[in-house]
């Protein structure tokens, strides 16, 4: 009978030993997982502060000049200014653009994407919204404008190539040949830099494509697409229909 009473006392001793063991193992995890959630938690504060998790302000100065333009637009969009093609505000932009960091690139190509997102609406938006009987004179003037646009440009880069040709020139000593120092590094640069820089581009030097690689080109358009509408889809389709019979009809051939 003692036996048994020394027996059940023993296990009673156990039973409450090991209470007390998983009790202090359950408080050092949830001391552990607490310590774990404010240690996280202050990261991220630390990062915060640090500005990781914020847009960055050369991003932020792309974004002000964007929504400025697509307030502008609006309003073409609704006939209260007539659509522009002069590309001043447009190369503001891009040399804006130029100074974001390669880091953020891809938030300011975004930005960028708002705005040519923002006018090809205020284009077709003004247009189908003109009285039928004013739309002809109106395509005519958008496009002798991007036409005259166009030439501009080709004979801009035309001066530019003969300055280049120039340089290189009197860097060989021989007229007409690209042979000495200044000559080959121009050639090399041309080589690196890609088609010739647009109208407004700095020091008339070549630039790269700003728009990233060809999947992420595709992937923007069907974006853009899963974001329209069936609707907008047509009336983009039946502008640019209209604006390249109207363009052959000129004798100017349609954009590719």
């Amino acid at each position: 009978m003692a036996a048994t009473v020394s027996s059940r006392r023993q296990a009673l001793a156990d039973l409450a030993r090991s209470r007390r063991a998983e009790g202090s193992t359950g408080r050092l995890i949830r001391r552990t997982a607490v310590g774990v959630i404010l240690a996280a938690l202050i990261g991220w504060i630390v990062l915060w502060l640090l500005g990781f998790f914020s847009t960055p302000k050369e991003v932020l100065a792309v974004r002000a000049l964007v929504d400025g333009q697509v307030a502008e637009l609006e309003r073409v969009a609704r006939n209260e200014v007539p659509l522009s093609y002069e590309g001043g505000s447009f190369g503001a932009m891009f040399e804006t653009m130029r100074q974001v960091p390669e880091a953020y690139r891809d938030q300011a190509r975004a930005e960028m994407g708002r705005l040519f997102a923002a006018r090809e609406r205020a284009e077709i938006d003004s247009f189908f919204a003109m009285p039928p009987a004013q739309r002809q004179a109106e395509l005519d003037r958008r496009i002798q404008a991007e036409d005259a646009r166009r030439r501009a440009w080709q004979a801009e880069r035309a001066s530019r190539e003969a300055s280049r040709d120039s340089e290189a020139a009197r860097g060989s000593g021989r007229p007409g040949e690209a042979g000495g120092p200044r000559g080959t590094a121009t050639q090399a640069a041309g080589t690196r830099g890609g088609p010739p820089a647009a109208a407004g581009s700095p020091n008339g030097g070549r630039r790269r494509r700003g728009d990233g690689t060809e999947d992420s080109r595709n992937m923007r358009r069907k974006s853009r697409l899963d974001r329209s509408t069936a609707e907008s889809r047509a009336r983009r389709t039946e502008y640019r229909r209209l604006k390249d019979q109207r363009r052959i009809e000129l004798g100017i051939p349609p954009r590719r």
